[in-house]
């Protein structure tokens, strides 16, 4: 587990843009025998489009933004509300 953390921090260090982040974390998730990852931010500014990065099939990704799945799934959801109670300390 210590390797994969420092793999991860050494590929994190090189990235330039979404795609070595992805892999980076695509990298690391498998190192825990996860095949698949996905990592999602709310915009901060409203107007603006979620942010999806993952090495789920991209007709699957298309179809969570589109559909707005992001606003009905609970994993989502209880992120909000942690980040909700954290910014009221």
């Amino acid at each position: 587990m210590h390797r994969v953390f420092e793999n991860f921090v050494e590929q994190l260090s090189a990235s330039v843009d979404a795609a070595d982040l992805c892999e980076a974390m695509a990298s690391a998730a498998a190192g825990f025998d996860f095949p698949l990852f996905a990592y999602f931010t709310y915009p901060s500014a409203s107007g603006d489009a979620p942010q999806l990065i993952s090495n789920y099939p991209s007709s699957w990704t298309s179809r969570y933004l589109q559909q707005r799945y992001h606003s009905l799934d609970p994993v989502i959801l209880r992120g909000l509300v942690c980040r909700i109670r954290s910014n009221k300390f």
